[in-house]
């Protein structure tokens, strides 16, 4: 499966994630609102653009991807970091005790945008032409 398609299937499967989510808070009061939010924001959100910006960005400047295997690293990485926030903050926030793996976690997501924001930014910069003196 193509990059962007990976991209926006897994934030389709994070908005049903997070609206469920968003549905179990309003049956119970559970410490799921960071893990709600970050789900909706970093899962649903942020990945539907990381797939449209892999997919229409080089297009906007005449270029090719700048590197396939930097977008397939940033598309695992930030679905381990996601998740692991996803499961780590609720109970994070209830004591210390896990704030380790969020920090952790948070670090792998972190890392995962960062890759986006190269891998696009050498996508988009356009390459420098050669003169001849």
């Amino acid at each position: 499966m193509e990059i962007p398609l990976k991209f926006a299937w897994a934030s389709l499967v994070y908005l049903l994630i997070g609206s469920t989510m968003g549905f179990a808070m309003v049956l119970n009061s559970s410490p799921l609102t960071p893990a709600h939010a970050h789900v909706l924001l970093i899962g649903f959100v942020s990945m539907m653009i990381f797939g449209v910006g892999y997919h229409l960005l080089p297009v906007f400047a005449g270029t090719d991807l700048y590197s396939l295997r930097l977008a397939e690293i940033q598309f695992w990485l930030q679905n381990i970091g996601l998740i692991g926030l996803a499961f780590t903050m609720p109970y994070r926030y209830a004591s210390n005790s896990y704030l380790l793996g969020t920090e952790v976690f948070g670090s792998i997501s972190l890392l995962a945008i960062y890759i986006f924001v190269y891998n696009v930014a050498r996508s988009i910069i356009p390459p420098k032409i050669a003169t001849k003196s």
